[in-house]
Formats: C-alpha cells, sequence, structure tokens
C-alpha cells in the first residue's frame, strides 16, 4: 500500500471533505476519491460515508484513523532522522501569518530559507487569527504567527512579541495630530475594523467593557487591505501594529499615534499544527522563525511608530 493514500486518507478526515482534501493535497478531487477508494479496496472496509455536505469517518474509519497517523509518523520520522545525519533538508512547509505582521516577516523568512534549506518549499498565505488556527487544526497549513495563543490544545506554541496598538487615519487628519491618544478618545472618533472574533478589536473591545464606554465603530470589514484603502480616503480611523501601516506612513497616505492611558499590546505567538507530528521541514522553518525575532531589526521597529528614516511629517513622534 502507499503511504499516500493514508495521507489523503488523513487529509479527507480531517476537512470533512473530498474537495477540500484536494486542495490540501494540490490534486484533483477525482484524484482523492481514487486513492480513498483503492485503500477501501485494500483493506476490505468503507472508511468514509459520502453525503452531499462532505465526508464523515465510518467505525472502520475512526478505527484506522489513530493507525493511519502512526504510520505516518514512522515514516516523517525516518524522515526526520536521515535529515538530521546528513544535514540536508527538504519538503513542503505550508505558513499562515496575519497581515498585519507579515511585513517584514515574510521577507526575511523567505530569505533565511532558501539560504539555509534551498530544498524546502515554503508556501505562504495570510488570514486572521480565526482562520489560522482552523487551518492549523484541519492540517491545511503546517505553521502560522496569530494573536492569541490557540486554543486547541493539540496545538503547540511559543510566544513571539508583543506590539503596543496605534491609532491611525488619513495624514494630516486631527484624530493623530498629537504624540498620543488617551484610549477614551476612541468614543468620539469614528473606527473602521474586522468583525469579531479578531485579536486587536477583541483587546479595544475587552478595555472598553471594562470602562463601560462604547466603541464608535461604524464600519466592519475584514479585508486588510481595504481597511487601509478606506483609511487613507479620510473616511473612518483604524486601530492597527506599527508593520501593518509603517509603508504607508512612510509613504505619507496615512498617519499614526500611540493608544495611552492604558497603552494595549498585541501578543503574537508562532503555532505548530499537532494533527502530525513536524516533519524535520517543518521544524527547521519554525527555528528560523524563532531567530529572527532577536537577531533582526524589524521587530524593535514594529514596537514603535517612530522611525529615524521615516519623513517628520507623516508620523507622529513620541
Amino acid at each position: 500500500m502507499e503511504t499516500v493514500k493514508f495521507k489523503l486518507f488523513l487529509d479527507v478526515a480531517a476537512s470533512g471533505s473530498f474537495s477540500r482534501a484536494a486542495t490540501l493535497a494540490g490534486t484533483t478531487q477525482s484524484s482523492v476519491s481514487k486513492a480513498v477508494s483503492q485503500l477501501e479496496t485494500e483493506l476490505g472496509a468503507r472508511l468514509f460515508d459520502r453525503t452531499g455536505r462532505g465526508a464523515s469517518l465510518t467505525a472502520a474509519g475512526r478505527a484506522l484513523l489513530p493507525r493511519a497517523h502512526a504510520l505516518l509518523a514512522d515514516v516523517q520520522s525516518l524522515s526526520s532522522l536521515m535529515a538530521d545525519l546528513t544535514g540536508a533538508v527538504s519538503g513542503t512547509v505550508r505558513f499562515a501569518v496575519q497581515p498585519s505582521v507579515s511585513w517584514p516577516l515574510v521577507h526575511d523568512l523567505l530569505v533565511a530559507t532558501r539560504a539555509r534549506h534551498p530544498e524546502i518549499r515554503l508556501l505562504v498565505d495570510d488570514g486572521t487569527t480565526h482562520q489560522i488556527e482552523e487551518w492549523l487544526a484541519e492540517g491545511r497549513c503546517d505553521l502560522g504567527v496569530m494573536s492569541r495563543v490557540p486554543s486547541l490544545e493539540h496545538i503547540e506554541s511559543w510566544p513571539l512579541f508583543s506590539l503596543p496598538l496605534l491609532l491611525a487615519s488619513k495624514a494630516g487628519a486631527p484624530q493623530t495630530a498629537r504624540v498620543s491618544m488617551p484610549f477614551s478618545a476612541l468614543a468620539d472618533i469614528a473606527l473602521i475594523a474586522p468583525t469579531a472574533p479578531n485579536g486587536g478589536r477583541m483587546l479595544l473591545e475587552e478595555e472598553a467593557r471594562r470602562r463601560g464606554m462604547r466603541l464608535n465603530i461604524v464600519q466592519e470589514v475584514n479585508s486588510a487591505s481595504l481597511v487601509k484603502r478606506l483609511t487613507a480616503r479620510g473616511d473612518f480611523c483604524m486601530v492597527a501594529t506599527w508593520p501593518w501601516v509603517a509603508i504607508e506612513v512612510a509613504s505619507g497616505e496615512l498617519s499614526a499615534t500611540r493608544i495611552v492611558n492604558p497603552v494595549l499590546r498585541q501578543t503574537f505567538c508562532l503555532a505548530v499544527g499537532g494533527r502530525r507530528p513536524p516533519s524535520a521541514a517543518v521544524r527547521a522553518v519554525a527555528d528560523i522563525v524563532r531567530e529572527l525575532m532577536p537577531s533582526r531589526g524589524w521587530q524593535t521597529s514594529m514596537g514603535s511608530p517612530t522611525l529615524a528614516a521615516r519623513p517628520a511629517s507623516a508620523v507622529v513622534r513620541p
């Protein structure tokens, strides 16, 4: 029996869908269906109940699930053993990150991965914290940088960094004309924000509830690029971390100021999906992400809206 059939079986079991499993595997739905059917024939048991809404495990499928995980773990451990002995690491690693901290983290990660492990194929996607947590749980990504500790116990995580929240507006707008602004002032500012659950918004909502205050969120948009474009047009203000708006501040599209009393900090972590033991390639990329935190200068600059290279007209300096 080919191990790829067991991998596809696990993908279908994790996603509950032959089409989603095909997307995960980078193949067609018919190929996945054919491979699972062949496995069912070889084992002499039906593994899935197929319905119009997807696929659910049968009793035989549920019995096979832990054994299939163990089988693939053994195969991956052999690959990791050889990688440790030879120093050569290869394979595909699916990495997801929130847009608010994707730059320049993704750039530095790609450069370092190509230099150290040219045989690793790194696939990068961005998404919300909620999406990344789902992708990790379903096996749709291997590593994720997200703005809260995953709630699922089988996902391993490490803290990476913490960033203060800023208020951003169209350049020259009065809302960001001062060095800082108190949190209480947000009640009178028209905000655009993603829908909940969202890491930054949850911090704002929790502090507002603690103060008995109501935030003035007048528009909800779940696209990071659209939120910035709408803010740059001057219709709304947005609450953001520095890396999310650094390029627009430098170009003069946006300006930003610190939110104080209190300073709210958004903490980001690196999470590894736990459906299968991480491969040598996944471990290698995870090590690079963690090493980038202290060794690169971008984390320090992300923590402050003041950079020496930024034009004075674009940034409110402390």
